[in-house]
């Protein structure tokens, strides 16, 4: 054999597979680091932030939330939180309303084979306990005496506590209201007040409370007179100041709407002077006359008489019949309401030579007399018209007034001037004064003038309290001084809804007293404005919110939100109105007519 051969054969002993053994070894080292890799690898992916936050659980943790897997208790916790329960706030978890979920479902059914077991009536009174929406209640209650026994409260306590409860109950008052009083109370105990005193507040603040008013409001309105009081005025002064301002603001309303009509009479005369200065002012010019701001023609007397005498020249029954027509027609269709037409006649305070004072003033009466009771015979010659013949009869009249309104120049009589004729007209002022005295007076309306509530037999419950009474459809609680109704059941027809707190409700004037007041009622007698606002045919028990939404309005300018009671409401109202004699202002009759049949379809 040869030396290669030899060699070759001892290569093959040393060899795995065709490698030399260190070849091998390095192919199995290299093996043995990819599998340690993948078991490294797998062992990761197994560590999830899961896996080890459970392996951070003791051993007792992680043998619970075994078991809870088993039996279901987490998937029970899944639902919950699923369904809105925080556990992290275990606050959450204690309320009243989210136990139930935690009640089980044989315990439900065991619950209720219990309850048909119960006696008939006490099953009526858990039935109408839950219709009643008396069941939350009863169980913030229960809850407020759990809190009360986790805080260490004894029985004696909690028994307390129950009491005190049921007074709350029975007195009708939430309890913000008892908390609100007795922390004025105990503001009233810390100034030194007596019990008296004390007294007296509880009953100011159940009058508050029945005449619907806020508190708060009113405590505001106390800070703000005793902020006045300290100024050193007296509760008579700053009453009376109250009032003077309230009055001022009122005269202030008053005052433009009466300036507004003067205004608008002041126009209308102003408009007929200068129609009647188009119309008569150059026959009048040629005549040696003039139209003077207020309408009157002024005619000089040389023109139109000889002296002493009656007897018209023809230059002034030229004029008249031209004018007479022209003129007393423009009267008539002025628009104004004029109270009379005046031709008048006047003279100087001279006389014939000689004479006294006495003869002369008698002298130019007569005289005067005869000359403008010419004048206007001749005028109405030349009146055509019927119709404005009649009107001129009516209103058309001669005044002789001698020298008792003399013409001045310089403070002394001018006798030539004195010595005229005019023709005038007089506006009916009185029925503007009339008119603007009755605004006036409608504009001084005041709720105190229809009188307060009345309580005709004397129980302390008056018209409001009694009516509280007879509308509610449920039974009524009264307030420690059984005369002031605090609850009850009243359904409002304005907007269908139901109320049982009275603070909630306003006792409403169907046809409102200002309204009332504008229509006729400012005329009326104190006794009688009194009892139109204690007619009980004219009251309704109405939500407190919707009825300052109506306020003084009457059909025209409010309806109800129910559409369904809005004919009733209009029906209701024109009978109220006609059963007291309110009289309906000229443009409301057509209108509340359509609104009827509107409404009543």
């Amino acid at each position: 054999m040869s030396d290669a051969q030899h060699s070759d054969r001892n290569y093959r002993r040393g060899a795995i597979m065709g490698l030399t053994i260190a070849e091998a070894f390095i192919l199995i080292a290299f093996a043995l680091l990819l599998l340690f890799a993948f078991w490294q690898w797998e062992v990761e992916k197994q560590n999830t932030p899961e896996v080890v936050a459970f392996k951070e659980l003791t051993y007792e943790q992680r043998q619970t939330v075994l078991v809870s897997a088993q039996d279901g208790s987490i998937e029970a916790f899944i639902n919950l939180k699923d369904q809105g329960i925080d556990f992290a706030t275990p606050a959450s978890v204690e309320k009243p309303k989210d136990k139930w979920r935690f009640v089980d479902q044989d315990e439900v059914l065991r619950l209720i084979d219990a309850v048909q077991q119960l006696p008939e009536d006490m099953q009526r009174d858990l039935a109408d306990m839950v219709e009643a929406e008396k069941a939350k209640e009863m169980l913030s209650e229960m809850a407020i005496l759990e809190d009360l026994v986790e805080a260490g409260k004894s029985v004696e306590e909690l028994i307390a506590s129950s009491q005190v409860s049921k007074l709350i109950d029975k007195s009708g008052k939430s309890v913000e209201e008892l908390l609100q009083t007795a922390q004025i109370i105990e503001s009233l105990e810390n100034s030194g007040k007596s019990i008296d005193d004390i007294r007296a507040a509880s009953d100011a603040i159940d009058a508050v409370n029945e005449a619907g008013h806020d508190l708060n409001e009113i405590l505001k309105t106390a800070q703000i007179l005793e902020s006045l009081a300290a100024s050193g005025k007296s509760v008579e002064e700053l009453i009376a100041t109250a009032a003077a301002l309230e009055d001022l603001e009122k005269a202030g309303q008053t005052l433009e709407g009466i300036s507004e009509k003067i205004r608008d009479a002041e126009a209308q005369e102003a408009a007929l002077v200068g129609t009647l200065r188009s119309e008569l002012g150059g026959i009048v010019s040629g005549m040696g006359g003039y139209i003077d701001d207020t309408g009157a023609i002024i005619l000089p007397d040389g023109v139109l008489f000889q002296q002493g005498s009656a007897t018209i020249r023809p230059s002034l029954k030229q004029f008249l019949a031209q004018a007479c027509q022209p003129w007393l027609s423009t009267l008539q269709q002025s628009g104004i309401d004029i109270s009379e037409v005046k031709i008048e006649g006047h003279a100087s305070s001279e006389w014939r030579s000689g004479s006294s004072p006495r003869a002369a003033y008698l002298g130019n009466l007569n005289l005067s007399q005869l000359r403008s009771q010419a004048v206007l015979r001749s005028c109405l010659d030349y009146v055509k018209d019927p119709e404005l013949l009649d009107w001129s009869r009516k209103h058309l009249i001669a005044v002789g007034y001698s020298s008792v309104r003399p013409v001045l120049a310089n403070g002394e009589e001018d006798h030539a001037a004195s010595r005229r004729v005019v023709f005038s007209a007089t506006p009916n002022r009185q029925s503007l004064l009339e008119e603007i005295g009755t605004e006036a007076k409608i504009a001084r309306y005041d709720r105190s003038l229809f009188g307060g509530w009345a309580d005709s037999d004397n129980d302390c419950q008056n018209t409001r309290q009694e009516l509280l009474q007879e509308l509610s459809t449920g039974a009524t609680t009264l307030a420690r001084n059984n005369c002031t109704v605090v609850r009850g059941k009243w359904y409002d027809p304005y907007t269908g809804k139901t109320f049982t707190d009275a603070r909630q409700v306003d006792v409403d004037h169907l046809v409102p007293l200002k309204w009332a007041w504008d229509r006729g009622a400012h005329s009326w007698t104190a006794e009688k404005r009194e009892a139109f606002a204690n007619d009980k045919a004219n009251l309704m028990v109405v939500d407190r919110g919707v009825n300052r939404e109506k306020g003084a309005n009457g059909p025209l300018n409010w309806l109800p939100p129910l559409a369904g009671y809005q004919c009733q409401y209009v029906t209701r109202f024109r009978r109220v109105v006609s059963t007291h004699g309110l009289e309906l202002l000229p443009e409301e009759t057509g209108k509340l007519n359509r609104l009827q049949e509107n409404v009543c379809k």
